[in-house]
């Protein structure tokens, strides 16, 4: 059903044009003309000129006007066919319409304006002598000979608006092609300047060998063909194609042309076209690769780090490897090069980052409780189990401790608690840490002896963090085991007092490394 409607649609419109074209032809059979020739002949003085005033047709083939002026227009009717007319010495002052005949001669004379519509048959426009036709549009296929020689321009300003094939040779100041996808051939000569306008889309204008354009305007994607010579091409829009070279190339903003299957930059160079390349992120002794891919292929490809103490490069074919060597940044760029072509440049960052170093790890050590005078052992074990380990005590006044190997030795001196914070460092790796807690009791009273008052009730502490902060600080994080934290000051042994954070119900504070906590008491 729809390609029915469709082919009925068609029909239509070819229907509707056919209409069209005869009417015209039908009133230009039909049109009261003030001369009419209509047979074939040669009209006119053989010398000296007559004038012809109002609206002239000639409706035969074989028909030459000679030595007349024409004050009007002048109309070459339909019904001509295709046989030739000569106008001779032939003034037009108003305009010459070419409805039909297949060859037109117009020797010497002068016309301001001819328009080529002939829907029947292509036609032969020849400008010879020294004839003089300002202005020509083209509305159906047709041909241009300019013969009046090289010093003098036969036809003027040409404009084509027809999408049949518009053939010029010789000598012309401009070419204006206003309509899509239109056909200009250009079999010889020399044109100064050709406008494809807005509406020549598609258009296609073929130069011959022996042709030169002095500025070829494109304000519109075409595509031109053949092997003629353009002096400079002015692109004001995308999508253009030349099979040949131009001397020089003007470019609006944004704008790029297709010459001979490459880009071309202002300069007339071809552009090479290079993907672009990310950035990597890679730590110390990695590597990272990348696959160049660029337009024309065999182009000379280089590639340069500038900073080979952080990252190198190297090449093989059209593979790139990053090495990285060292933390910090370095930018890889990247050349493509040929003769005759603009070099394309791509850059990227190598980003290598500070290696993460591992931790050592402590197992948790449980508290230990002794008297006075007594000393107990406990034994660390870590991972990598070549660290070193090493402790201290908060308060050496209630406790000391010793390491030998992995076996920390702890020493009661008088009642009271202390903290043995217990470290373990290897190199290449980060610090750990653990604590525990040592009471120490008063020694039992001898026989008969009335014990010793006892100690005042002292929460005990946990250490639940250290957090390497500056170079030699840490963040500490302590915890008491007691329901009224809040009651309490916690110190460190360099005398620093922690903050008390009420929402966690932990101690906080910045001291330096390794800094044992020093005492917990009541506040006053």
């Amino acid at each position: 059903m729809k390609r029915y409607i469709t082919v009925l649609l068609v029909l239509s419109l070819f229907l509707g044009l056919s209409l069209y074209f005869s009417g015209i032809f039908a009133w230009a059979e039909e049109e009261e003309w003030d001369k009419l020739w209509d047979e074939a002949g040669v009209f006119g003085p053989s010398e000296g000129l007559n004038t012809v005033t109002g609206k002239a047709a000639v409706a035969a083939g074989r028909i030459e006007l000679r030595n007349l002026v024409i004050d009007g227009n002048l109309y070459l009717l339909p019904s001509i066919g295709s046989a030739p007319v000569t106008l001779n010495n032939v003034t037009v002052t108003g305009e010459l319409h070419l409805l039909g005949g297949n060859t037109i001669t117009i020797r010497d004379g002068q016309i301001n304006y001819v328009e080529v519509n002939n829907r029947e048959n292509a036609v032969s426009v020849l400008a010879e002598g020294s004839a003089a036709i300002w202005s020509v549009r083209v509305l159906s296929e047709c041909l241009l000979e300019e013969k009046t020689g090289s010093d003098v321009y036969g036809f003027g300003h040409v404009y084509s608006t027809t999408q049949d094939t518009l053939t010029l040779s010789g000598n012309f100041p401009t070419l204006t092609v206003e309509n899509l996808q239109g056909a200009v051939n250009f079999r010889s000569g020399q044109i100064g300047k050709v406008y494809m306008e807005s509406q020549a889309g598609g258009s296609v204008l073929t130069l011959g060998e022996q042709t030169q354009i002095d500025v070829l305007d494109l304000v519109s994607a075409v595509h031109v063909k053949g092997n003629g010579s353009i002096g400079r091409v002015v692109v004001l829009a995308n999508g253009s194609e030349l099979e040949m070279e131009a001397g020089e190339y003007e470019f609006g903003e944004n704008m790029s042309i297709l010459v001979k299957g490459g880009v071309v930059d202002a300069a007339g160079k071809h552009e090479i076209v290079m993907a672009g390349l990310g950035n990597v992120v890679l730590e110390p002794g990695k590597s990272a690769e990348k696959t160049i891919t660029v337009d024309p292929s065999d182009v000379q490809i280089t590639a340069a780090s500038s900073n080979t103490e952080v990252a190198t490069v190297s090449l093989s074919g059209n593979q790139l490897t990053v090495r990285a060597l060292a933390a910090g940044r370095a930018t890889i760029t990247v050349k493509a090069e040929k003769e005759g072509y603009s070099t394309a440049t791509q850059s990227f960052t190598a980003t290598v980052n500070t290696p993460q170093k591992p931790q050592v790890t402590l197992q948790g050590i449980k508290d230990l409780t002794l008297e006075e005078g007594k000393s107990g052992t406990r034994t660390v074990s870590t991972n990598p189990g070549d660290a070193k380990v090493s402790a201290t005590s908060s308060n050496t006044k209630v406790a000391t401790v010793s390491v030998d190997g992995s076996t920390v030795t702890v020493t009661g001196k008088e009642a009271g608690t202390a903290t043995i914070n217990v470290t373990a460092e290897k190199s290449g790796y980060l610090k750990g840490g653990v604590t525990f807690k040592v009471t120490v009791k008063a020694k039992a009273a001898d026989s008969g002896t009335p014990g010793a008052p006892g100690t005042p009730s002292t929460p005990t502490f946990t250490v639940i963090a250290r957090e390497p902060t500056l170079v030699g600080r840490e963040l500490v994080v302590v915890k008491l085991n007691t329901s009224d934290p809040q009651n309490y000051d916690v110190l460190m042994a360099d005398g620093t007092k922690l903050d008390y954070l009420p929402a966690e119900k932990v101690f906080s504070g910045e001291v330096k490394e390794g800094t044992a906590v020093g005492s917990v008491r009541k506040k006053e």
